[in-house]
């Protein structure tokens, strides 16, 4: 096996909750040193989100593994001097506060980049460093009403519908991970650092490709359930079943719906993919109809190798049991020293040469602080007057033992 394609890469994380860590622990997964930086007192706030496993949280471990946990007071100028200290030996800082926080502790890019001008550094915000709603607070269905996202989601005679995942968290963590890597690629050719400012409503709103195609090419944007794909056919929606199940149906290439038409005995719909509104409206009551008299397994098992695009809609607890999660591996079997036995969400970046692999769990709060002060020269005496001092967190068992004189 080949080293990790990140292996010797330093990220200082600062980043909590779900995008910015997220985005770091794909990094991790792939070989980076990745230092995860919380405060002295409470740490990221996805330590206490249930459910726990013998005091832990299980959203915590899933997406910090691989990481290196350091507690530190940043408000204090020996914090701050610490931290600026582990920069001019990093690679990447990847900060999410709120525009002008990192200023005003001292840390921001400009602070950095004097002691490190190979630098990058990643600031995830809600919606950016500059524009209009640059203070306003919101959360991930906020990033997606604004950005025209949500108002895409639902059916096409019903409200707009909430999300499950969190889209716009995630699609920034996507982004910013990519990011980095152009930007620690740019850096390895030039020696120069860079600033990347991602903001959660420029990545929600990058995903409304499709329907900003039809707004610029048309300068009318599609409404709700109005595109080909969600809804507006009968050939691609939801359907409900005998069991009160449901079906999702995508036949929207032109063999792909022949072939729908022939595996329910209706050929004669094939000539009406797009025929007028009246018909489909008579082809979907009738497909309504049609999928009332099996369950939702039944109709799977009997249509999926018909080529016609159709899939169970599945509850997490069920496709996170399916053959298919099992067979791609999507979840490990993980020990952690204090929740025990579980299972974590593997990556989904497949390298046949350097797989990504647990190799470390999600840190207990400062629980690698001790080394990586260590690994500054500070000794032992040291790194314990900063914790006595609360500038450091150090878990009482990774405490340094200080020299006994002899004699």
């Amino acid at each position: 096996m080949q080293s990790l394609p990140l292996e010797g890469v330093v990220v200082l994380d600062l980043s909590r909750q779900l995008p910015g860590p997220v985005s770091t622990q794909i990094l991790a997964d792939f070989g980076a040193d990745v230092i995860k930086i919380e405060d002295t007192h409470n740490g990221d706030d996805f330590r206490r989100v249930e459910p726990h496993l013998n005091g832990v949280s299980a959203r915590h471990m899933m997406i910090n593994r691989n990481k290196r946990g350091l507690a530190i007071n940043l408000k204090s100028p020996e914090g701050r001097a610490i931290f600026l200290d582990l920069a001019k030996r990093s690679d990447v800082v990847f900060e999410q506060f709120r525009p002008g926080v990192v200023q005003r502790l001292g840390i921001d890019y400009e602070a950095v980049r004097a002691v490190n001008p190979k630098i990058v550094y990643c600031a995830l915000s809600g919606f950016g460093q500059h524009g209009p709603l640059r203070d306003v607070v919101a959360h991930d269905p906020n990033y997606l009403s604004i950005s025209g996202i949500l108002g895409l989601m639902g059916r096409r005679d019903g409200p707009p519908a909430m999300s499950g995942p969190q889209i716009s968290d995630l699609a920034a963590a996507n982004m910013a991970t990519i990011g980095i890597l152009l930007a620690l690629r740019g850096a390895e050719r030039t020696g120069l650092g860079e600033y990347i400012d991602i903001a959660l409503f420029d990545s929600a709103f990058s995903l409304a490709i499709t329907a900003l195609s039809t707004y610029v090419g048309s300068g009318t944007a599609p409404s709700r359930g109005e595109e080909r794909h969600n809804g507006r056919y009968p050939w691609s929606d939801i359907y409900e079943t005998a069991d009160g199940g449901f079906i999702t149906l995508s036949a929207i290439e032109p063999h792909f719906y022949r072939n729908l038409c022939e595996a329910l005995g209706r050929p004669e719909w094939s000539e009406l993919q797009y025929a007028d509104d009246g018909q489909q409206e008579r082809i979907r009551v009738e497909l309504r109809n049609i999928f009332m008299t099996r369950t939702r397994d039944e109709w799977f098992e009997r249509l999926k190798d018909k080529e016609v695009c159709i899939s169970p809609v599945l509850t997490v607890a069920e496709a996170a049991r399916s053959e298919q999660v099992q067979s791609r591996q999507c979840l490990v079997p993980h020990c952690h020293p204090v929740a025990g036995d579980t299972h974590l969400l593997s990556t989904p970046i497949r390298m046949m040469h350097a797989p990504a692999a647990i190799r470390r769990h999600a840190p207990a709060l400062g629980e690698h602080s001790a080394e990586i002060l260590a690994s500054l020269g500070l000794d032992a005496e040291r790194i314990a007057d900063l914790h006595t001092r609360g500038i450091v967190l150090v878990p009482p068992a990774a405490l340094p033992q200080r020299e006994r004189p002899v004699g």
